[in-house]
């Protein structure tokens, strides 16, 4: 097998964790969680899914020692010594903000290498993306392959989940790695995730922000990714049937389907970076159909605010 990578590009709030926790439970797939917020989850001393700091984690530990070995760099002394990606945080959004390093003129950095990223993937196919990409974004794409292959290789893994979410780079890994980077397309309901995300902004904040997710997503996926290479995958739809669903997408990526990996139990030990808390608490819960409480939550005035600015990507997507 080939194939080294699944990237997952969802919007917040998109089922992400879950889905990429049900494949972290095969047992030749390791879950790594967002692999890009890595640095950062290391600085402001984040958990690991296994209650352990990061930088505490026997587990990754392992790795962060073996991807030392190859760059020189050790993420648990210098989170930021190996750049992944800006993967800054709004501050209207939810997740923690690394303030000593998101400062003004690292997020004005930021937003030029996002404003050079977008022109590059926007120009036709023959002359644009890899060869007009900035220096830093291709070797952001080589750190993270180094990061995987010293997860596969400590941990006695085929393949590795990277939940990350940013659509620009899966679109680079893809490129820079094209044999071994699958992409897995996940959306879940826009009025369901803008539902969710009320607590930490606006809805029509937030209406915009999915509409405007989905609509590079689906862009960037179909200018730069041979459709053989992605996955399209509702939520709603994986969570009625996970069974059905994930036969599917194991078979996809090449691997054996385990019935084992739709079981939560509280003995399993996973080591997950990232996320939402949802990855604390699956061995009590387990995999639940997707909650539709947007329908009595939302207002008409929200419904009709939602059909305006995101209700033509949102049908587009399979949803009514």
């Amino acid at each position: 097998m080939t194939v080294k990578a699944l990237y997952i590009m969802s919007s917040p709030r998109g089922g992400s964790t879950l889905v990429s926790l049900v494949l972290g439970q095969h047992s030749e797939i390791a879950n790594l969680g967002e692999v890009s917020f890595m640095p950062k989850l290391l600085a402001l001393g984040e958990q690991c899914t296994c209650g352990s700091e990061l930088r505490e984690c026997a587990e990754w530990g392992r790795v962060f020692s073996e991807l030392a070995s190859s760059t020189g760099v050790d993420l648990r002394v210098d989170p930021y010594g190996l750049y992944l990606d800006d993967a800054m945080k709004r501050k209207d959004g939810s997740g923690k903000i690394d303030h000593r390093r998101q400062t003004i003129g690292r997020v004005a950095i930021a937003r030029f290498r996002g404003a050079m990223d977008t022109l590059g993937l926007a120009l036709p196919a023959a002359i644009g993306g890899a060869w007009a990409s900035l220096p830093s974004v291709k070797s952001g794409m080589n750190n993270t392959m180094m990061l995987f292959s010293a997860a596969t290789k400590v941990w006695n893994k085929e393949m590795v989940i990277d939940a990350s979410k940013l659509p620009r780079k899966a679109i680079h890994l893809y490129r820079a790695f094209p044999d071994e980077v699958r992409i897995l397309h996940l959306t879940r309901d826009g009025r369901g995730v803008c539902a969710s995300r009320m607590a930490h902004m606006s809805f029509e904040r937030a209406a915009k922000r999915w509409q405007h997710y989905h609509r590079i997503t689906t862009r960037l996926l179909d200018r730069w990714v041979d459709p053989d290479r992605r996955f399209f995958l509702r939520y709603e739809d994986f969570t009625v049937d996970p069974e059905r669903w994930m036969k599917q997408l194991c078979a996809w990526m090449g691997v054996s389907f385990e019935p084992q990996m739709l079981v939560f139990n509280s003995d399993g030990i996973t080591h997950s970076a990232g996320g939402n808390p949802t990855r604390f608490k699956l061995a009590d819960e387990g995999i639940r159909p997707a909650d539709d409480n947007w329908r009595s939550k939302l207002s008409a005035v929200n419904i009709a605010q939602f059909e305006t600015l995101a209700g033509s990507i949102n049908r587009q997507l399979g949803y009514r």
